[in-house]
This record gives C-alpha cells, structure tokens and sequence, in this order.
C-alpha cells in the first residue's frame, strides 16, 4: 500500500533511524573505546532530537487515534508503547553505565536491533493498518499534529547519524 502523506514525516524519521541502526550495527562490533564513545555520544544527540521526539508524537498524535479505532489494550498499541519504552530503557541503562565500555558496547547493539525491528514493523504493520482505518478527516488531523509537535526538517543540513 502506498504511503498515507499524513505519515510521510514519520516514515522520513524512520529513514534516520534505520541509518542509525545500520551505523551501529557496523561500527560497534570492531570499534575501539574512542570510536564507540563517540557513537555512544551521536546516538545520544540523536535520541533527545529525534528519536525521543518522534516516540512522543507516535504517542500522542497516532496511537490516541488509534486506540479510539481499536482499543487501549490492542495489539499494535499495546506492542507500539512497550517497543518505545524498550528502547527508553535502554537508552537510561547506557546512561547508568558509568563508563563501563562493553556494558555500553552491548546495550548500542540491543538498542540498534530494537530499533531496526520496530521500525520494519512500524512501516509493515502499524501504518499499514492506520491506513486502512482512518478516515481521512483523521488523516489530515494527524498530519497536523505532527507537523506542530515534531521539531521542523531543514533540507540540506547534514544528518547527525551519518558521519
């Protein structure tokens, strides 16, 4: 099914991610403690301006929707919110750390296989159902939404996940 335009942005975000995920998949396995700092250090940038941002307005503006068609406990819900808490968590326990490189090591790889997984279901699964169950009167208020919750796309300026 083709993309929805109201979940373009959200699709272009994924994009980014997917990038991030790759980025760490690659690097961190043979990275030496400098280089993984530094990805640590970039994924961090990149979850306080991206990611976290993105999560919440997932939230706020799609699954509100969503459970109004489905129900709170729904699977693709339910699944959506666990797989941003996941990740979340994740992202607390590299911060909890304390400069324990290989703890660090392990946990960027269970974030970028937690965030490439999700975001394949996201685009497979959750919009393709989104699509098929809302109006588009709802479409339009979620575009909306996202575009005054989610912070503005600059064309040109380079991605923080791409070195």
């Amino acid at each position: 099914m083709k993309r929805d335009p109201a979940l373009v942005r959200l699709s272009w975000d994924h994009h980014h991610g997917l990038v991030m995920a790759l980025r760490i998949e690659r690097e961190v396995p043979g990275a030496a403690d400098e280089d993984l700092k530094v990805l640590y250090g970039d994924l961090l940038r990149f979850w306080l301006a991206g990611l976290r941002p993105h999560f919440h307005a997932e939230n706020d503006c799609l699954l509100a929707r969503l459970a109004r068609h489905a129900g709170l406990a729904d699977e693709l819900v339910t699944r959506t919110t666990l797989d941003h808490l996941s990740m979340a968590r994740l992202v607390a326990d590299m911060k909890d750390a304390d400069g324990d490189i290989e703890r660090i090591r392990n946990l960027l790889l269970a974030f970028g296989a937690a965030l490439r997984t999700h975001i394949r279901w996201e685009e497979s699964v959750l919009f393709e159902r989104v699509q098929a169950l809302f109006m588009p009167v709802e479409m339009a208020a979620l575009a909306a939404d996202l575009q005054d919750v989610l912070p503005p796309v600059e064309p040109g300026v380079p991605d923080s996940t791409n070195p």
